[in-house]
């Protein structure tokens, strides 16, 4: 009677929760839809892809598109004064300690850059 309560009852729970998982496919999961139509012909889809490949805009294995540059930051003598003032008003990292700037301080860095730019062009 043991065994039978040790093998039996174990497996009776089994097949009852395995066949509680047997519904049948979530409703939207499906990887198909037969009523999917596409707007553009086979050879329109081929053409945009040759086109975006020319443009380097799809991946090649691991080497991902390479994007357009966005243009010129900031100067060297810029960041050199923001970092200036913000070592000046104790914003620095320093071991885990991560100050944040209040906006007043956020805008006293930034000014700091604007005049360092303003010294360079005159």
């Amino acid at each position: 009677m043991k065994l039978s309560t040790r093998i039996l009852v174990p497996l009776a729970f089994t097949l009852a929760a395995g066949a509680s998982f047997a519904e049948g496919p979530l409703q939207g999961n499906e990887v198909f839809s037969s009523s999917a139509q596409s707007s553009l012909s086979r050879a329109e889809v081929r053409d945009q892809a040759v086109a975006a490949r020319a443009a380097g805009l799809i991946a090649s294995g691991e080497i991902l598109p390479v994007q357009a540059d966005r243009g010129v930051g900031k100067s060297r003598d810029q960041v050199r004064a923001e970092l200036t003032e913000a070592r000046r008003l104790g914003l620095l990292a320093s071991g885990e300690m991560l100050p944040i700037a209040t906006p007043e301080q956020s805008e006293q860095i930034r000014m700091a850059g604007v005049r360092a730019t303003q010294i360079v062009q005159k």
